[in-house]
Parts: structure tokens; C-alpha cells; sequence
């Protein structure tokens, strides 16, 4: 399959699914990881779909405030970002400029979304990963890449409470910080693993076959 018919293969199957993983992508066309990073690179610069740590978003039609792009709608009960179910133990929710809520299976990925999309969140909600108990994210804190990994990886896990959060990192390690910290503990991690699938509890391992 050709460069062009293969990106055009697979902006028509992102668009259906809503949000496709790299290993997805390696696996559904048989390319190696480099060729897939580049063809998403092409497909962000023309304004087809937004990247996101370990895989890519859909882009929709541009919303009235005149921002680039809208937030994909969510697909069944499905995290947007790696489409592992969303329970109520570690629910992050994002309500977005018009209105919409969505919903990610953790912290990592609901950071994930308001990094790829900054203007379009109006509020969102964390829970305390102790007593789940929903609070907004402004008054979270966040352990960051602690060895507890309930879901996606690098770990992030919020508290209400600043003492909590303080006894669960003396045990279990990371980093304490504010939103602020997470967005850049994240956009860090995005760096420096940027051949790396987001979620590896979720994707299975892929049979490399380097086409270029």
C-alpha cells in the first residue's frame, strides 16, 4: 500500500473510531513505528487530526469561538484517549466550551486530553484515588510515576486531601504536584518516550515489519 492511500486509509478509520493508538496503527498497515509517527506528523500539519501521547485524536469540525478544532465526541463508555472502559474508581472528566462531557478511565489520560486540547476545557473533575470521592481538578494533588499502576502508565493519581497525597508518595513514591506539574510531568514523559505506546496495559505487542 502506498504512503498516500495508506494515510487516507487510516484518517477514515481514526475518524470512525474517534482515537487510534500507535500500536494500532503498526499492526492494522504493517509499518514499523517511524513510518507511523511520520504519517501522523503529516496528517497534524495539514489540520486532519491532533497527536497525543502514543497514538492521535480526531479532529472535528472547528467550533464557533474560532479555536482550531473541537473535542471528538465519546464513543460508548470508552476512554477517549485509549479506549480502556471508564469505571468510577479513578474517573477524570472534562466538560468542555459547549457544554459536553467527557469521561477518560484515569488521570493520565484525562491530563493527555487537556494537553491536546487546552482551549476547548471549561472544567474538569478528578477523583480521590483513596475515598473516591469527585472534586475539581484545580484542587487536586497529583502523585506523578509512583510503582502504583492502576491503569494507564506513567502513573498519575489525584487526592483532595495535600496530607494524603504527601503518606501515599513516603510509601509508593513519585512526585507531588499541582495540575500545573502534571501538565508538564506528562508533556515531559511525551519527550522522552515518544515511540512508546500511551498505554501498554492496553495494546498488545506489535510484529514489527520495518517498510520504511
Amino acid at each position: 500500500m502506498k504512503g498516500m492511500e495508506r494515510r487516507r486509509e487510516l484518517l477514515s478509520w481514526l475518524n470512525e473510531q474517534g482515537s487510534v493508538t500507535l500500536t494500532g496503527i503498526v499492526n492494522r498497515f504493517r509499518v514499523s513505528k517511524m513510518t507511523a509517527h511520520r504519517d501522523l506528523e503529516m496528517l497534524e500539519q495539514r489540520r486532519l487530526l491532533k497527536r497525543i501521547h502514543g497514538g492521535a485524536i480526531a479532529m472535528n469540525t472547528p467550533v464557533p469561538s474560532g479555536t482550531a478544532s473541537a473535542v471528538p465526541a465519546q464513543r460508548r463508555d470508552n476512554c477517549l484517549i485509549c479506549q480502556r472502559p471508564v469505571g468510577p474508581h479513578l474517573l477524570y472528566s472534562l466538560i468542555s466550551t459547549d457544554g459536553a462531557q467527557r469521561h477518560f478511565c484515569c488521570p493520565h489520560c484525562g491530563v493527555s486530553a487537556q494537553l491536546a486540547y487546552p482551549e476547548q476545557s471549561a472544567m474538569a473533575m478528578a477523583t480521590d484515588y483513596l475515598t473516591g470521592r469527585p472534586h475539581p481538578v484545580q484542587h487536586s494533588w497529583f502523585v506523578l510515576g509512583s510503582v502504583v499502576v492502576p491503569c494507564c502508565r506513567p502513573s498519575m493519581l489525584t487526592f483532595e486531601d495535600e496530607e494524603m497525597a504527601r503518606r501515599f508518595q513516603s510509601g509508593f513514591g513519585g512526585r507531588l504536584g499541582r495540575l500545573a506539574e502534571a501538565l508538564d510531568y506528562l508533556r515531559g514523559e511525551m519527550r522522552l518516550h515518544q515511540g512508546d505506546e500511551g498505554c501498554p496495559h492496553c495494546a498488545q505487542v506489535a510484529a514489527m515489519n520495518p517498510d520504511g
